[in-house]
């Protein structure tokens, strides 16, 4: 399952649960892009671009 959280970003975790990441969540910018069953997510910290492919399970970095 994606996990809605910056693969770049350093993690912050949750001071009662270190189990939990907490903290900014990337944001969608396009749901099901030409619909291949990819989503664009933006990171609202370092504003890099990422595709999440659910048919592979897999986060990539778009180039701007």
């Amino acid at each position: 399952m994606f996990e809605p959280f910056c693969p770049n970003c350093q993690p912050i975790f949750s001071k009662k649960n270190q189990m939990l990441r907490v903290g900014k969540q990337l944001q969608l910018v396009e749901r099901n892009y030409s619909g291949c069953g990819v989503d664009h997510y933006e990171c609202p910290s370092c504003m890099k671009l990422y595709s999440v492919s659910y048919k592979i399970d897999r986060v990539d970095e778009i180039e701007r």
